[in-house]
């Protein structure tokens, strides 16, 4: 085999690329998906609390997790038309917001005498 022609092939850098910090906003959306995935894959671990609190079976209430999915299917492709026309980074918090709030108020409400009555 002959000497490779001089100019052909592609060129490979030995230089080493400047460092370049990774933007605030990257690690929010991987904490962001990591919470949303997490918060998905609870609902198979309380199966047993969630079927004894409805009076349930637990493949009974396994059905949630049916229902949540479907959910998913159906909600993602929907709220991503609907948001469409609005800037990226605010449907991403505005959806943070709902997410935090979503997850907040079952909580605050057990510790607040404002909605303490058993039905609510």
């Amino acid at each position: 085999m002959g000497r490779p022609l001089a100019g052909v092939g592609p060129r490979v850098s030995t230089d080493a690329a400047p460092q370049t910090r990774v933007p605030r906003v990257v690690a929010v959306l991987a904490l962001a998906i990591f919470v949303l995935g997490t918060s998905e894959f609870m609902i198979t671990g309380l199966l047993p609390e969630m079927a004894h609190d409805l009076d349930v079976s637990i493949p009974q209430a396994g059905y949630l997790i049916s229902a949540f999915a479907v959910g998913m299917i159906v909600g993602a492709p929907v709220m991503a038309v609907v948001t469409l026309a609005l800037p990226r980074r605010t449907t991403l918090l505005a959806s943070l917001v709902v997410f935090v709030a979503g997850h907040g108020w079952p909580r605050w409400r057990r510790t607040t005498r404002w909605c303490s009555s058993p039905g609510w």
